[in-house]
Protein backbone atom coordinates (compact mmCIF):
# COMPACT_ATOMS: atom_id res chain seq x y z
CA UNK A 1 0.00 0.00 0.00
CA UNK A 2 1.40 3.47 -1.17
CA UNK A 3 1.91 6.44 1.04
CA UNK A 4 -0.94 8.28 -0.86
CA UNK A 5 -3.41 6.06 0.16
CA UNK A 6 -2.58 5.22 3.91
CA UNK A 7 -2.50 9.20 3.93
CA UNK A 8 -6.01 9.21 2.32
CA UNK A 9 -7.69 6.73 4.79
CA UNK A 10 -5.57 8.32 7.73
CA UNK A 11 -7.38 11.48 6.59
CA UNK A 12 -10.66 9.95 5.83
CA UNK A 13 -10.50 8.62 9.56
CA UNK A 14 -9.84 11.82 11.03
CA UNK A 15 -12.82 13.25 9.33
CA UNK A 16 -15.04 10.35 10.35
CA UNK A 17 -13.84 10.70 14.13
CA UNK A 18 -14.79 14.48 14.30
CA UNK A 19 -17.44 14.40 12.45
CA UNK A 20 -19.08 11.66 15.09
CA UNK A 21 -17.50 13.81 18.43
CA UNK A 22 -19.00 16.66 16.94
CA UNK A 23 -22.26 14.76 16.74
CA UNK A 24 -22.22 13.50 19.93
CA UNK A 25 -21.26 17.19 21.33
CA UNK A 26 -24.36 18.65 19.61
CA UNK A 27 -26.65 16.09 20.87
CA UNK A 28 -25.38 16.72 24.52
CA UNK A 29 -26.09 20.50 24.07
CA UNK A 30 -29.34 19.69 22.84
CA UNK A 31 -30.40 17.40 25.33
CA UNK A 32 -29.11 19.72 28.17
CA UNK A 33 -30.65 22.97 26.76
CA UNK A 34 -33.83 21.24 25.97
CA UNK A 35 -35.40 21.66 28.90
CA UNK A 36 -34.74 25.24 29.33
CA UNK A 37 -35.98 26.01 26.09
CA UNK A 38 -39.22 24.35 26.83
CA UNK A 39 -39.73 26.74 30.01
CA UNK A 40 -38.62 29.84 27.69
CA UNK A 41 -41.42 29.04 25.15
CA UNK A 42 -43.48 28.40 28.28
CA UNK A 43 -42.64 31.95 29.77
CA UNK A 44 -43.49 33.30 25.94
CA UNK A 45 -46.84 31.77 25.93
CA UNK A 46 -48.17 32.86 28.89
CA UNK A 47 -46.93 36.45 28.88
CA UNK A 48 -48.78 36.34 25.45
CA UNK A 49 -51.56 35.22 27.19
CA UNK A 50 -51.56 37.65 30.04
CA UNK A 51 -50.69 40.37 26.78
CA UNK A 52 -54.27 39.44 24.99
CA UNK A 53 -56.74 39.01 28.01
CA UNK A 54 -54.99 40.99 31.10
CA UNK A 55 -57.81 40.01 33.31
CA UNK A 56 -57.14 36.70 33.44
CA UNK A 57 -55.58 35.16 36.76
CA UNK A 58 -54.76 31.87 35.07
CA UNK A 59 -55.34 29.82 31.95
CA UNK A 60 -55.90 26.29 30.97
CA UNK A 61 -55.37 24.26 28.04
CA UNK A 62 -58.38 22.55 26.37
CA UNK A 63 -58.51 19.13 24.40
CA UNK A 64 -60.90 20.05 20.99
CA UNK A 65 -61.91 18.30 18.40
CA UNK A 66 -58.65 18.92 15.76
CA UNK A 67 -61.08 16.90 12.58
CA UNK A 68 -63.93 19.68 13.41
CA UNK A 69 -61.50 22.33 13.74
CA UNK A 70 -59.78 21.73 10.26
CA UNK A 71 -62.91 20.98 8.87
CA UNK A 72 -64.04 24.18 9.89
CA UNK A 73 -61.46 26.12 8.41
CA UNK A 74 -60.93 24.52 5.48
CA UNK A 75 -64.72 24.83 5.49
CA UNK A 76 -63.42 28.89 5.37
CA UNK A 77 -61.19 28.14 2.81
CA UNK A 78 -58.49 28.17 5.14
CA UNK A 79 -56.14 24.90 4.21
CA UNK A 80 -53.83 23.43 6.42
CA UNK A 81 -50.82 24.40 4.02
CA UNK A 82 -51.88 27.49 4.91
CA UNK A 83 -52.28 27.52 8.54
CA UNK A 84 -52.60 25.63 11.60
CA UNK A 85 -54.10 26.06 15.08
CA UNK A 86 -51.24 25.34 17.85
CA UNK A 87 -53.34 25.53 20.71
CA UNK A 88 -56.51 26.74 22.57
CA UNK A 89 -56.82 28.18 25.68
CA UNK A 90 -59.60 29.23 28.75
CA UNK A 91 -58.64 32.18 30.66
CA UNK A 92 -60.25 31.90 34.01
CA UNK A 93 -60.63 34.84 36.78
CA UNK A 94 -59.20 34.70 40.14
CA UNK A 95 -62.43 32.81 41.28
CA UNK A 96 -62.24 30.10 38.49
CA UNK A 97 -64.80 31.59 36.23
CA UNK A 98 -63.95 31.50 32.14
CA UNK A 99 -63.55 35.12 30.83
CA UNK A 100 -62.38 34.30 27.41
CA UNK A 101 -60.83 32.27 25.38
CA UNK A 102 -57.41 32.19 23.74
CA UNK A 103 -56.41 30.78 20.30
CA UNK A 104 -52.89 30.76 19.01
CA UNK A 105 -52.35 29.86 15.75
CA UNK A 106 -49.68 29.62 13.09
CA UNK A 107 -49.65 31.02 9.16
CA UNK A 108 -47.38 29.21 6.73
CA UNK A 109 -47.56 32.42 4.47
CA UNK A 110 -44.88 34.82 5.90
CA UNK A 111 -42.57 36.32 3.54
CA UNK A 112 -39.81 34.97 5.61
CA UNK A 113 -41.29 31.91 6.65
CA UNK A 114 -43.88 30.95 9.99
CA UNK A 115 -45.86 33.52 12.10
CA UNK A 116 -47.10 32.30 15.07
CA UNK A 117 -49.56 34.88 17.26
CA UNK A 118 -51.96 34.08 19.96
CA UNK A 119 -55.21 35.91 19.73
CA UNK A 120 -57.45 37.00 22.89
CA UNK A 121 -61.28 37.14 22.90
CA UNK A 122 -64.13 37.89 25.39
CA UNK A 123 -67.09 35.86 25.84
CA UNK A 124 -69.09 37.67 23.24
CA UNK A 125 -66.42 36.94 20.56
CA UNK A 126 -64.77 40.19 20.27
CA UNK A 127 -61.10 40.47 20.40
CA UNK A 128 -59.24 41.81 22.93
CA UNK A 129 -55.55 41.43 21.72
CA UNK A 130 -53.30 39.90 19.71
CA UNK A 131 -49.73 39.31 20.07
CA UNK A 132 -47.10 37.77 18.60
CA UNK A 133 -45.01 34.45 19.33
CA UNK A 134 -42.42 34.15 16.64
CA UNK A 135 -41.87 35.91 13.47
CA UNK A 136 -38.69 36.14 10.38
CA UNK A 137 -39.95 38.44 8.35
CA UNK A 138 -37.82 41.57 6.89
CA UNK A 139 -36.54 44.17 9.09
CA UNK A 140 -38.05 47.18 8.51
CA UNK A 141 -40.90 46.14 6.67
CA UNK A 142 -42.89 42.36 7.93
CA UNK A 143 -41.16 42.61 11.09
CA UNK A 144 -43.36 46.05 11.66
CA UNK A 145 -46.56 43.73 12.37
CA UNK A 146 -45.08 42.97 15.65
CA UNK A 147 -45.84 46.90 16.42
CA UNK A 148 -49.24 47.74 18.54
CA UNK A 149 -50.32 50.26 16.10
CA UNK A 150 -50.61 47.33 13.41
CA UNK A 151 -51.99 44.50 15.84
CA UNK A 152 -54.55 46.91 17.18
CA UNK A 153 -56.74 47.23 14.23
CA UNK A 154 -57.57 43.54 14.94
CA UNK A 155 -59.27 44.83 18.47
CA UNK A 156 -63.00 44.98 16.88
CA UNK A 157 -66.04 43.85 17.99
CA UNK A 158 -68.60 41.27 15.76
CA UNK A 159 -67.81 37.82 14.28
CA UNK A 160 -66.90 39.11 10.78
CA UNK A 161 -63.76 38.32 9.43
CA UNK A 162 -60.28 40.33 8.53
CA UNK A 163 -59.71 41.38 4.68
CA UNK A 164 -56.14 43.12 4.38
CA UNK A 165 -56.57 46.25 2.39
CA UNK A 166 -60.36 46.13 1.88
CA UNK A 167 -62.41 46.91 -0.92
CA UNK A 168 -66.17 48.58 -1.08
CA UNK A 169 -67.52 45.33 -2.26
CA UNK A 170 -66.10 42.74 0.04
CA UNK A 171 -67.62 41.84 3.55
CA UNK A 172 -65.37 41.86 6.51
CA UNK A 173 -63.19 44.23 8.86
CA UNK A 174 -60.61 46.43 6.66
CA UNK A 175 -56.83 45.75 7.89
CA UNK A 176 -54.40 48.53 6.28
CA UNK A 177 -51.38 46.53 5.06
CA UNK A 178 -48.11 47.29 6.35
CA UNK A 179 -46.17 49.66 4.00
CA UNK A 180 -44.38 47.56 1.68
CA UNK A 181 -45.16 43.96 3.78
CA UNK A 182 -48.31 42.85 1.87
CA UNK A 183 -47.55 39.32 2.53
CA UNK A 184 -46.98 39.63 5.94
CA UNK A 185 -50.02 41.87 6.76
CA UNK A 186 -52.29 39.05 4.92
CA UNK A 187 -50.36 36.00 6.96
CA UNK A 188 -50.85 37.40 10.09
CA UNK A 189 -54.83 38.23 8.83
CA UNK A 190 -54.79 34.82 7.90
CA UNK A 191 -53.63 33.62 11.19
CA UNK A 192 -55.98 35.42 13.15
CA UNK A 193 -58.94 34.53 11.08
CA UNK A 194 -58.15 30.92 11.55
CA UNK A 195 -58.22 32.15 15.50
CA UNK A 196 -61.32 33.62 14.78
CA UNK A 197 -63.35 30.47 13.26
CA UNK A 198 -62.32 28.49 16.04
CA UNK A 199 -63.21 30.92 18.71
CA UNK A 200 -66.49 30.83 17.34
CA UNK A 201 -66.35 26.94 17.79
CA UNK A 202 -64.82 27.00 21.25
CA UNK A 203 -68.41 29.44 22.28
CA UNK A 204 -70.58 27.39 20.76
CA UNK A 205 -69.17 24.32 22.08
CA UNK A 206 -69.04 25.78 25.65
CA UNK A 207 -72.75 26.79 25.24
CA UNK A 208 -74.01 23.54 24.21
CA UNK A 209 -71.60 21.90 27.75
CA UNK A 210 -73.65 24.60 30.01
CA UNK A 211 -77.52 23.66 28.32
CA UNK A 212 -76.36 19.63 28.80
CA UNK A 213 -75.70 20.28 32.40
CA UNK A 214 -78.48 22.25 33.38
CA UNK A 215 -80.56 19.31 31.43
CA UNK A 216 -79.00 17.03 33.19
CA UNK A 217 -79.42 19.09 36.89
CA UNK A 218 -83.11 19.34 35.73
CA UNK A 219 -83.06 15.38 35.52
CA UNK A 220 -81.17 14.99 39.01
CA UNK A 221 -83.83 17.08 40.62
CA UNK A 222 -86.57 14.32 39.50
CA UNK A 223 -90.56 14.94 39.64
CA UNK A 224 -92.25 16.73 41.55
CA UNK A 225 -94.11 15.98 44.53
CA UNK A 226 -97.44 14.65 44.29
CA UNK A 227 -98.96 17.24 46.20
CA UNK A 228 -97.21 19.71 44.17
CA UNK A 229 -98.53 18.75 40.75
CA UNK A 230 -101.56 18.49 42.50
CA UNK A 231 -101.99 22.16 44.17
CA UNK A 232 -100.37 23.34 40.56
CA UNK A 233 -103.53 21.41 38.80
CA UNK A 234 -106.28 23.22 41.34
CA UNK A 235 -104.06 26.69 40.84
CA UNK A 236 -104.86 26.32 36.97
CA UNK A 237 -107.99 25.21 37.21
CA UNK A 238 -108.98 28.61 39.45
CA UNK A 239 -107.37 31.01 36.53
CA UNK A 240 -108.88 29.42 33.57
CA UNK A 241 -107.39 30.43 30.27
CA UNK A 242 -103.97 31.26 32.08
CA UNK A 243 -103.15 27.48 32.13
CA UNK A 244 -103.16 27.17 28.22
CA UNK A 245 -100.59 30.36 27.35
Amino acid sequence: MNSFVKETIKNALILCTITLVAGFLLGGVYEITKEPRAKQQEITRTNAYKEVIKEAASFDELDVDEKAVNGLLKSAGITEKAAVIDACIKAMDKDGNIIGYIVSATSKEGYGGNISLSVGFDMEGNVTGVSILSISETAGLGMEAKNESFLNQYKAEGDALYIVNKSDNEDGINIDALSGATITSKAVTKAVNSAKIVDLYLMGTDKTDKNNSEADNDDISGPEDESDVEDKGESDTVKGGEADE
